[in-house]
């Protein structure tokens, strides 16, 4: 109600009541009307109904509207699963396409059947799912067939122009053949792929039994499946691949007959009540998987599907019949409230137009009717004593409000204390002072929740001597103290007028010895936990007023705050800590167990290079080129952990230099001479330039050696034309090395990654180049350990130089200009 509507009526009330005294004198005595009854039953039956019906209309609305979304997100959710299964199942196949078109990258010649049919050999290795494959020439001949159970054919010229599987291959560049199931049992098609003119077909034989891992990791609920058939509605994949591998036939399941009709109609329908092979009733659906004319379907049990809407449901129920009866009972307290005041107010008047000017109405409502009630305690008020307490009533109130500038003059220092420091110890000291000094008690305490023990520590005090303090310390308060459990369980400040009406025990033999009388007990909770407790005391007995209740209750709040702060920057630093000592274990585990990897390793090569030498006989070419190829990948696998080893050791901070004198210049011939091979193998120019009366440097010859070579290595790997160049000078008493080349370049964004752990400049170089993406982590590592720097200056299509300084040997430094 707005400020006018308040004046208006109690200038109603005036002069109702004006009315009323006149009348009432001139009547005589005034007689109530027993209308208590009559309003009570009228008003709680009013309140009750209205509730009712109000909580009735929003449960069953609430229901409806929750069915509906419900079964429209079950539907959405399984057409969205299905979509997710399809695509999974189309980039299996589509994987296979993939790696099956590499091997129909060259034209048919004599000269590329060996590489074909190495190609050949290599997909069926990379490739578990496939099983066979055909090299068709341009003219329809099958030349190669190779098999994993079969011998192999070369050459064999059987004549496949007229099948489906050269003939549309060659129409459409790509061919995928009906299932059909091998010795009744694994479900295969064919798979055939044109290239380019003159490419010819290869056609592979695809063992569908692979896509078992495709639809085992499929996850629809808790025991929901997926599975996959074929255009005729036979099973193709399934989580039990038992099921696939006897032939099983679904076309007779009413969803898979509907989806058939539905894919063959290009209709699009979805998300149906269905039942499954054991009879089971399954919210299913389907998505096709493009182009091969599969079906996937997702099924979940209908009764996991429904059980949140039923559990809702349920518990909606429930709320609603506990909401009625909490609105009987709220009926009845409410209107109690109502009825009483209104009584009283009748009482009153009555009593004040008899005369009666000392009578006062006291009614504590809160609304229209205390309103009411004060006005007429005013106008008896001013008839009797006029304006006599004015005075008192301004003192009075002007000790309120410095009082209550007090208060938040000590709550403005206690929030800036809490802001402004971690140590918990200093706040709450100043937290507890302004506490007792506000509330006009003698003492207080604050006491820090051990939840280990389920005690209480005492942290701060104010207004206690020594041996006070040494005793409530002493006194390890539990949480099921009688006033400290029921100070948590309201989470309300309790207090306890006189100490001496208490029960016997330990806690009121210290209070009462220590010489106070009563007590006020605030709990501490941070998020409905328990941290600790804040209690003044003082020497007098009797009741708290209620400004120190909320006073008490305020200091509360800032209290748990700050011990919240200190709690949390503690653990703060002892998960800092933990992280710093886990990574440092992880270094130490890598550096162990790379060194335990070269052992090996270093055996394999070995022998692999006294194959190679013929120690043990002379050996097949075909073998020899394995071999090789082995010998290969051994020294590229060699290099990578010899570069993870190294990162490893400097992580663990195991990686050390030996510092030298030593020549740049010796370094830089040396690396030259090293990568000569690779660069005349790729017919690029290596050259040197070095300043002459180059100072001796200072450092680790074979960690500066092991750098240059990565960079030169490098620059020559991603430079297919032109030159690459190593320039060493000397430049403010250091060292600098420039390594420059005509190659690609890198580009802005990837410059500011590359010197990272397993980062190069371009994922698709990566795939031609080869690397470990390293090389340049250990670089910058190695240079930085010297007090040196390294950068790099690129463009797209420029080439790029990659630049280091070392320092040079002190005493040559006072030579330099």
């Amino acid at each position: 109600m707005n400020e006018p509507a308040k004046l208006r009526l109690l200038g109603n009330a005036a002069a109702w009541m004006s009315i009323a005294v006149r009348h009432l004198r001139a009547s005589g005595p005034l007689r109530l009307l027993p209308v208590r009854s009559r309003l009570f039953i009228k008003y709680v039956a009013l309140f009750v109904g209205m509730v009712s019906i109000t909580l009735l209309a929003n449960g069953a609305s609430e229901i409806w509207f929750l069915n509906r979304e419900h079964e429209a997100s079950l539907v959405h959710i399984a057409r969205e699963q299905a979509d997710g299964a399809a695509a999974k199942i189309s980039q299996f196949v589509k994987g296979i396409e993939a790696q099956l078109g590499w091997t129909v990258q060259v034209p048919w010649d004599v000269s590329t059947f060996a590489q074909r049919r190495i190609d050949a050999w290599r997909l069926l290795r990379q490739v578990s799912a496939i099983s066979e494959l055909e090299q068709i020439d341009p003219a329809g001949l099958v030349q190669l067939r190779i098999s994993r159970t079969e011998p192999d054919e070369v050459g064999s010229g059987t004549d496949v122009s007229r099948e489906p599987k050269f003939r549309d291959a060659l129409l459409h560049k790509s061919y995928y053949g009906p299932v059909y199931f091998r010795h009744n049992s694994e479900p295969y098609m064919t798979l055939a792929l044109a290239g380019a003119r003159d490419a010819g077909v290869s056609a592979a034989e695809v063992n569908l039994t692979f896509m078992w891992d495709v639809v085992s990791m499929i996850k629809v609920g808790e025991r929901g499946l997926a599975y996959v058939v074929d255009a005729q509605g036979r099973l193709i994949a399934h989580p039990d691949i038992s099921m696939v591998l006897r032939n099983t036939d679904l076309s007779g399941l009413p969803q898979v007959q509907a989806a058939l009709a539905a894919v063959a109609g290009r209709a699009s329908e979805s998300g149906q009540a269905a039942r499954d092979l054991e009879g089971r009733e399954v919210l299913t659906s389907y998505a096709e998987i493009a182009p091969l004319g599969w079906l996937v379907f997702v099924e979940l049990p209908i009764d996991e599907a429904y059980a949140p809407l039923r559990t809702t449901i349920i518990r909606t129920v429930l709320l609603l019949l506990a909401a009625l009866g909490l609105a009987l009972f709220g009926g009845m307290f409410l209107v109690r409230k109502m009825v009483v005041p209104i009584e009283t107010l009748r009482a009153g008047a009555a009593r004040i137009g008899s005369g009666d000017l000392a009578q006062r109405i006291s009614i504590k409502t809160g609304d229209e009717l205390e309103s009411l009630a004060d006005q007429f305690n005013e106008m008896a008020a001013r008839l009797q004593d006029s304006h006599a307490n004015l005075e008192a009533q301004v003192e009075r109130r002007t000790r309120q409000l410095e009082q209550s500038v007090a208060e938040l003059r000590a709550l403005g220092e206690v929030s800036q204390a809490v802001s402004s420091t971690l140590n918990p110890e200093n706040v709450l000291n100043t937290i507890v002072a302004k506490a007792v000094q506000l509330s006009s008690t003698t003492a207080g305490s604050i006491y820090v929740f051990d939840a280990q023990q389920q005690i209480f520590d005492l942290r701060a005090t104010y207004g206690m001597d020594a041996a006070t303090i040494a005793a409530f310390a002493a006194y390890k308060m539990a949480i099921s103290e009688k006033n400290v459990a029921m100070a948590l369980a309201r989470q309300e400040p309790v207090q306890i007028p006189d100490f001496r009406d208490e029960p016997a025990g330990p806690m009121k033999d210290l209070i009462l010895g220590s010489g106070y009388r009563a007590i006020l007990v605030a709990p501490l909770l941070w998020q409905e936990e328990i941290a600790g407790l804040l209690v003044v005391r003082r020497r007098e007995p009797g009741e708290f007023p209620k400004s120190t209740v909320d006073l008490i209750k305020t200091f509360a709040a800032q209290s748990v705050q700050a011990i919240e702060n200190a709690r949390l920057f503690s653990e703060l630093e002892e998960k800092s800590l933990q992280v710093e000592i886990e990574s440092r274990h992880k270094s130490q585990f890598l550096a162990n167990m790379s060194h335990e990897l070269r052992t090996p390793l270093n055996a394999i090569l070995g022998y692999t290079e006294l194959v190679l030498d013929r120690i043990y006989g002379e050996i097949p070419d075909r073998m020899r080129g394995v071999m090789e190829r082995v010998q290969f990948n051994g020294h590229h696998l060699l290099k990578l952990i010899n570069d993870v080893l190294d990162l490893a050791k400097i992580e663990a901070g195991q990686f050390t230099l030996e510092m030298a004198e030593y020549s740049m210049k010796d370094v830089v011939e040396g690396v030259l001479d090293a990568v000569e091979p690779l660069a005349g193998g790729k017919r690029i120019a290596v050259r040197g330039e070095i300043s002459p009366n180059l100072p001796l440097g200072w450092g680790d010859e074979g960690r500066v050696r092991q750098v240059l070579l990565n960079l030169v290595g490098n620059a020559i790997k991603f430079t297919d034309a032109g030159e690459v160049s190593v320039r060493a000078s000397a430049v403010d008493h250091s060292l600098l090395v420039a390594v420059k080349d005509t190659g690609s370049g890198i580009s802005e964004t990837d410059q500011s990654r590359i010197f990272d752990e397993f980062q190069q400049a371009d994922s698709s170089s990566i795939r031609r180049k080869g690397g470990t993406g390293l090389g340049l982590s250990i670089a910058k590592r190695i240079i930085e350990m010297h007090g040196g720097c390294i950068w790099v200056e690129s463009a797209l299509g420029e080439g790029s130089t990659f630049s280091f300084t070392l320092p040079i040997a002190q005493e040559q430094k006072t030579t330099q200009p």
